[in-house]
């Protein structure tokens, strides 16, 4: 019974050490979709070539524009809305799994519906005046 519970305590000592320093980033990609980013810290500069984005099953080329400096960042646009993590490959084919960041659909709902509803019905009626005034032109 001394032996399991000294083995517990070194164990919960052993898992329970401060975690080492990582590194700083040397370069950031970040995907810009139309609702989130997907932001991929690297602990290396990339090395020149295509990265591609799975989507719908399908490699499809990112069109990534790099900043020079350290760290190196580099951004693509992507005009669809994406899930909570997509998939990305770099030049030397190692696949990244990143975690989207940002408000996701339901919280842009919530902040959509935070308007009062009088200044809803006002920005209503101001829609329809505006499509009277552009029929009767």
């Amino acid at each position: 019974m001394r032996y399991l519970l000294v083995a517990l305590l070194l164990l919960t000592g052993f898992g329970c050490r401060k975690p080492e320093p990582a590194a700083p980033p040397q370069a950031r990609l970040i995907v810009r979709f139309l609702d989130r980013d997907a932001v991929l810290d690297l602990g290396a500069v990339p090395v020149e070539g295509l990265w591609r984005l799975m989507n719908a099953g399908r490699w499809e080329p990112l069109e990534i524009r790099w900043k020079p400096g350290l760290p190196r960042m580099g951004a693509a646009v992507v005009g669809r809305t994406a899930p909570d993590w997509v998939l990305l490959e770099d030049p030397t084919q190692d696949t990244h799994r990143v975690i989207m960041r940002g408000p996701g659909p339901e919280e842009l709902e919530l902040r959509n519906q935070r308007m009062d509803p009088d200044e809803r019905d006002a920005l209503a009626l101001l829609g329809v005046l505006w499509a009277l005034s552009w029929v009767r032109r």
